[in-house]
């Protein structure tokens, strides 16, 4: 196995939260460790992770930060994350934190812990008040939007990078530009869009907050319009630029639409290892750091099978046009409502309707884009011109609307 781009999504304080929001998928695997009702990552699980899996991988180690909410971990926790990590790190080896959380619990003291290890914080909103605040309220009942808005503003203060992680569920799921517009006129240009699709447990059918797939394949589509705008995208919305990347000929970042699975594994409070996010269940359990190594688990058989499965595939998928883009979508959306891996994504007409309507385009604009990178080395590679210099934080000059450091500067020598 090759642990070069291999990442760790750690659950530091498990399901635990503050916020009781109404579709969240991982809320219930507090059921899986009744022993406790607080859950919290020791010390010793926190130094054995971090020593043996940055002595597993290559160059670029990253660690996924998630719950539940980790802020409840406190400060002081990610204050040992990175002593650990700077004391089992070997020479040369870049580390990567990214942080997912509800952002409610911010204040300025994180804000200056983020800004001085460079921390990438994702932070959860779905749109304006009365959107955001119909499902993600307080265990009493409370709203949170303006706390979320508040910590945004914090973050901006420290000069904090953050994006904005967005569920399409059933109250925004039609209003694709509205949201687009919502985010760019409060100048968040960094944005995720998550499809809910969860079972009701009771109907075993999808619950009524989930979007349908017709519903989801319009929003794609209009989302899609507003981001191109007039033909060069100045947003990044990470579905959207990892399909630029796969059509660019780049690879494709996004587990979603990969051959297989098998990018990360999931550590849960205690060390238990998970698959994958949306199957922290016994069935892929797949050992615990406390008792086995991370080496060992990422090298079983189990791990294996986990990863191949995804390329279990009807003959009506096969024969799809679009395989080759999406290779069957995640596993979750195939057997979220009791159907086998093999089954079609749940999102499959939605995919469908959306690669026919953006093909050609993403065609047009990875070549654009390739142009311009071309055009770019070009003229830095004259040496009676002077190249301005091209900072970090500035816009790729190969006009792919991501920031330089997320775009070319890791592959330009």
């Amino acid at each position: 196995m090759n642990f070069e781009t291999f990442s760790l999504l750690v659950k530091p304080a498990s399901a635990d939260c503050n916020l009781a929001c109404a579709y969240c998928f991982y809320r219930p695997k507090s059921a899986l460790y009744p022993q406790t009702s607080r859950h919290r990552m020791s010390d010793e699980v926190l130094a054995k992770m971090i020593s043996e899996y940055m002595s597993l991988v290559g160059q670029h180690a990253s660690f996924g930060w998630q719950g539940g909410e980790p802020l409840l971990m406190g400060l002081d926790f990610f204050k040992k994350v990175v002593y650990y990590q700077q004391m089992y790190g070997r020479a040369g080896q870049i580390v990567a934190n990214g942080f997912q959380t509800n952002a409610t619990l911010i204040d300025d003291d994180w804000a200056r812990l983020f800004k001085r290890y460079n921390f990438l914080v994702g932070v959860s909103l779905d749109g304006p008040a009365d959107i955001h605040d119909y499902y993600r309220c307080s265990t009493a009942g409370q709203p949170s939007y303006d706390r979320v808005m508040r910590a945004i503003d914090i973050l901006k203060l420290h000069g904090v990078e953050f994006n904005i992680l967005v569920l399409v569920n059933e109250r925004n799921v039609s209003q694709a530009k509205e949201l687009y517009n919502f985010f760019v006129e409060r100048g968040m240009r960094y944005l995720q869009f998550i499809p809910c699709i969860e079972k009701d447990p009771i109907t075993k059918q999808a619950a009524d907050f989930s979007i349908k797939p017709e519903e989801y394949g319009k929003f794609l589509c209009d989302l899609f319009d507003a981001w191109m705008g007039d033909g060069m995208p100045s947003t990044y919305i990470r579905l959207f630029d990892a399909l630029l990347m796969d059509y660019a000929g780049v690879g494709q970042p996004l587990c979603q639409f990969q051959e297989r699975c098998g990018s990360y594994v999931v550590v849960e409070y205690n060390g238990d290892i998970y698959a994958c996010d949306f199957f922290v269940e016994p069935e892929w359990c797949l050992g615990n750091l406390m008792e086995i190594s991370l080496e060992q688990i990422l090298r079983s058989d189990r791990y294996k099978e986990f990863s191949e499965r995804k390329s279990w595939h009807t003959q009506a998928c096969q024969q799809c046009r679009w395989l080759s883009i999406c290779h069957g979508a995640c596993p979750k959306h195939r057997t979220v409502l009791g159907n086998s891996v093999e089954h079609p994504s749940y999102f499959c007409p939605a995919y469908k309707t959306f690669f026919e309507y953006s093909h050609q385009r993403f065609i047009d604009l990875s070549r654009r884009a390739l142009e311009k990178q071309r055009g770019s080395s070009v003229e830095s590679s004259k040496p009676s011109e002077k190249r301005k210099k091209v900072g970090r934080n500035d816009p790729c000059p190969c006009g792919s609307g991501k920031k330089y450091k997320r775009c070319c500067m890791g592959r330009e020598t």
